[in-house]
């Protein structure tokens, strides 16, 4: 029966989130997470505490959106799954950057792209290192934004005209910065 709650509560979850209904995906997630942990899923009951936090920070909630993940990098640290523990701490960050605590997100984006690095997730690495280059940029971090965004760049595989015209720009630039 729980297997049934997991899938339908996630199904559900995942249906109101793709509608825009993200109050309503966060409570069907956390059904889900709630279900997960009865039948003893840690890591399935960690994915949807994931899922619920992305739902409440796209419904304006970031502190919920914190709580929500907070620990669940540690869980799939404990399991070996370094793609997952860097998109928790990303999960975290992204609260963290809407709560106003900027150096102490950047800690945690820095921190993710160093595991989705390790686990060969170079689309959600560009994704961080955007988001890296454009808290350094609010920060007035010049060369720290421009770094960011190299690194973004060289993490995606497919790069539009323009894209690859920056990666050749950045990296100019970079040579010409003193180390």
């Amino acid at each position: 029966m729980e297997n049934t709650t997991i899938a339908t509560s996630a199904e559900f979850g995942r249906l109101a989130y793709e509608a825009g209904n993200f109050s309503a995906a966060a409570d069907m997630f956390q059904k889900a997470e709630q279900a997960c942990k009865t039948a003893g899923d840690v890591l399935q009951a960690a994915e949807m505490a994931n899922n619920r936090s992305v739902a409440l920070l796209q419904a304006g909630d970031p502190q919920a959106a914190y709580d929500a993940c907070a620990g669940t990098e540690m869980i799939f640290n404990k399991a070996g799954d370094t793609r997952r523990e860097g998109l928790a701490l990303g999960n975290m960050a992204a609260a963290l950057k809407e709560l106003g605590r900027k150096d102490d997100s950047l800690k945690l984006f820095h921190l993710s792209a160093d595991r989705l690095k390790k686990s060969g997730d170079k689309e959600n690495l560009a994704v961080v290192h955007k988001t890296i280059s454009a808290i350094e940029m609010e920060k007035g971090d010049n060369l720290g934004a421009m770094s960011a965004m190299l690194e973004a760049l060289q993490a995606k595989e497919k790069l539009t005209l323009r894209e690859r015209f920056m990666r050749w720009l950045f990296s100019i630039a970079s040579r010409l910065m003193p180390r």
